[in-house]
């Protein structure tokens, strides 16, 4: 009896999203090939760092909100996978100085959704967040889940699990052009093709598309790790994670855990930029990330920047992830800065759309609108 043929896929991007398709796909018996432009893991990527922020909050986007409990179970699923469980449950809060504001519409997310959350209030902020500076906050909203997934550790992790099951996975292979209706690319070392093409790769995909090259652009991204002086480090001590601290200077962050210091990130200070050029922290990064914070922390004024990153993602309209469907070849765009932290969730989605109908799949993949998003994490 002649067994089927099983079917192949072929994944351009060895990010959080490339992997975490080919992982899912291996386990549905697909016959997986992984191309990277760079090393792999590619330090380049945007899905490399210490840590990315996983959170509940979705201001004006309860339709992503709802994902959430499906995402950690996703990352449930493939930490047992891994045999480890890079992930610290720190928790999450986001701060209100006004009515109507970003918290306001998390918080009215989270009522819609029925997501666990509490309210604390401002006379409460100095024993519930001690590093946090209270004038002006009206309310923290505050999740115990969520916290930091350990990106690095992830992707590291991902990479040898797929090289143990047979995954072949080719560094240093960048796709110049691609063939949707053959599921066919092209590389400096020949061509590469399968039963079916998954295009994942970041800010990449302008160049290899023209949907993506008129309606996306790379974005410039700068956070700095730095200590806190010694005299507040004790109110840092089981600190949760923060996505909002209220007005509209987007500051969102991870406190000291797993032996890395203070994660701070500036929303405002992200603009368009060229991944080619501009990959080099500069001075004025650190300066501008760190006077965002002065009055919002405690001793924020005395923070020690131990070292600033610039990386980049990929904006898509409406901040949207985007998977589109073309001849038997999946593009997808699962980023706009809030990614990560449904890498896992992703994975699945994508198998799903190779095994059904693709644009049901997007349409659950962008939520609701999210012209009220944050680029964090």
């Amino acid at each position: 009896m002649t067994m089927p043929e099983r079917r192949s896929a072929l994944i351009v991007g060895a990010g959080i999203n490339g992997l975490c398709t080919a992982r899912e796909l291996v386990l549905r018996g697909w016959q997986v090939t992984v191309v990277e432009r760079g090393p792999l893991p590619n330090p380049e990527a945007a899905s490399w760092d210490h840590h990315r922020l996983i959170r509940s909050h979705y201001a004006g986007s309860p339709g992503l909100a709802a994902r959430m409990p499906e995402a950690s179970a996703a990352w449930d699923r493939l930490f047992t996978d891994l045999d480890a469980r890079p992930y610290v449950p720190c928790g999450v809060f986001s701060l209100s100085r006004e009515p109507g504001d970003w918290t306001d519409r998390a918080r009215a997310a989270f009522a819609e959704t029925g997501l666990p959350h509490r309210v604390v209030a401002s006379e409460d902020l100095s024993t519930e967040l001690p590093m946090v500076e209270p004038a002006g906050v009206r309310y923290a909203l505050m999740t115990e889940d969520g916290g930091a997934l350990l990106s690095d550790r992830i992707i590291e992790g991902l990479v040898h699990w797929l090289e143990a099951r047979g995954v072949t996975l080719l560094a240093n292979r960048p796709v110049t052009t691609v063939d949707a209706e053959t599921a066919r690319v092209e590389t400096p070392d020949g061509p590469l093709q399968a039963d079916h093409l998954i295009v994942a790769a970041g800010v990449g995909l302008p160049a290899l598309a023209p949907w993506f090259r008129r309606e996306t652009h790379a974005r410039r991204v700068a956070v700095v790790y730095a200590d806190p002086p010694e005299d507040v480090r004790a109110a840092w001590d089981g600190a949760p994670a923060w996505v909002d601290l209220g007005g509209e200077d987007d500051l969102w962050g991870i406190p000291p855990v797993a032996g890395h210091p203070l994660k701070l990130g500036y929303g405002l200070h992200t603009r368009p930029g060229d991944p080619e050029s501009e990959r080099t922290a500069t001075p004025d990064d650190t300066a501008a990330v760190l006077a965002a914070y002065q009055e919002r922390f405690r001793g924020a004024e005395r923070f020690t920047p131990v070292r600033t990153v610039a990386n980049f993602y990929l904006m898509a309209p409406h901040e949207e992830f985007v998977l589109r469907a073309e001849g038997r070849t999946l593009w997808l765009s699962a980023d706009s800065g809030h990614g990560f932290k449904f890498g896992a969730l992703t994975g699945q989605d994508v198998a799903d759309a190779l095994e059904g109908d693709p644009e049901a799949v997007a349409a659950r993949m962008r939520g609701a609108p999210l012209s009220t998003a944050r680029a964090s994490g």
